[in-house]
């Protein structure tokens, strides 16, 4: 693969690692708003990660079409 190409892989899995790593930290906000019994504000803590975890398989899919599409043995 070319230089640019990992470098765009490396740009697209660091952006899949934030949209996650937000979406862990807004789960367990949620996890701890229910352990006060605050299912509401639990609920609502979790509708924010439906963007984050959208947007992080989008990335994922192309990250794996980009892989895809480069030709056999060019790693």
């Amino acid at each position: 693969m070319s230089t640019s190409t990992n470098q765009t892989l490396s740009v697209l899995i660091c952006a899949i690692d934030r949209c996650l790593l937000s979406a862990v930290h807004h789960t367990s906000e949620a996890a701890a708003a229910m352990n006060l019994e605050k299912r509401n504000l639990a609920i609502g803590t979790l509708l924010v990660i439906e963007q984050d975890l959208e947007l992080a398989l989008h990335l994922f899919r192309a990250t794996i079409a980009l892989h895809r599409t480069m030709k056999e043995g060019a790693a």
